[in-house]
């Protein structure tokens, strides 16, 4: 029977690759392994896993930091299903799958990242709406269970704009109900971070809040307005297990874009109406600030 191998990382998108029968797989951080992984415990050909008579068997290749199965130390092992490998310090999720299941697997995943895709099905003139059903899109097809869209050029000045699953009333972000070390990189870094079993993430797990509120998954992504932050895009999960892979990160992607598209075009039309505002009435209100406290309101 086929397998599928999901490598976890804990501050990167989790990896998934399917194992078939008749075939051997070696497992490293060589560019010669069929598995790779990219980790600094893991050896360059660390495993080997291969399918023998029906049976999937796991052997390790003298490596440097070991292999374990359910958290005991393996030279040889047999596999069984959902069994925890840790190669190294990374830990990968075995699961048996029939070849209907994998296509059924690579069938939903085609329909999740086409479904990611623009297009103009959902599209209305209320751009406040359009950006709701964008949200409520990404935590769909990604698998989270809340999320939401907050605005400010400064962390310190960062307001709700909509959310899902989240409270937004009066929103202080040391009251915020995420990861505020996940918003805080976002915003310092620039890029998306993507982090899972979150009390071993490097930098977030020394935060109290995460344990109290025990995150298990999180993805933040910075939107831009002419070449500055303006806001992130939050979401996350509880859901013990939990895992974003890259085709998430990469639905995540297009689907952020998208609300980053929506909301340059409010910005947009604001600062059109604040113009007008300022023809009329002589206004010398700041634009920017504007712009950003009207669409959080």
């Amino acid at each position: 029977m086929p397998a599928r191998i999901t490598v976890c990382y804990t501050n990167q998108p989790a990896v998934e690759s399917f194992l078939y029968e008749e075939s051997d797989y070696r497992i490293g951080r060589s560019k010669e392994c069929e598995l790779i992984l990219e980790h600094p415990t893991v050896s360059r050909q660390h495993a080997t896993v291969a399918n023998l008579n029906r049976v999937w068997q796991l052997n390790d290749e003298s490596s440097r930091n070991g292999t374990r199965v359910n958290g005991l130390a393996i030279s040889t092992s047999t596999l069984e299903d959902d069994a925890i490998i840790s190669i190294g310090k990374l830990d990968c999720l075995f699961e048996s799958k029939s070849t209907q299941q994998i296509q059924a697997i690579q069938s939903h995943n085609n329909w999740r990242l086409s479904a990611s895709k623009p297009g103009i099905k959902n599209i209305t003139v209320n751009l406040k709406q359009n950006l709701l059903s964008q949200l409520q899109n990404l935590i769909m097809l990604t698998g989270t269970q809340r999320g939401g869209v907050f605005l400010g050029n400064t962390l310190q000045s960062l307001s709700v704009c909509i959310t899902q699953g989240l409270s937004g009333k009066d929103f202080k972000l040391n009251n915020f109900e995420g990861s505020i070390g996940a918003i805080s990189q976002c915003y310092s870094k620039g890029e998306p971070i993507i982090a899972m079993d979150i009390t071993h993430h490097q930098l977030l797990s020394s935060r109290q809040s995460i344990e109290l509120k025990k995150i298990s998954a999180l993805a933040c992504i910075p939107l831009t307005y002419e070449g500055s932050i303006i806001g992130v895009i939050y979401t996350d999960s509880k859901m013990s297990g939990k895992v974003l892979t890259e085709l998430d990160l990469e639905i995540l992607t297009s689907i952020s874009l998208q609300i980053e598209t929506t909301v340059q075009a409010i910005l947009l039309q604001q600062s059109i109406e604040l113009l007008q505002s300022q023809l009329i009435n002589s206004s010398s209100f700041d634009g920017n600030d504007y712009n950003l406290f009207k669409l959080c309101h």
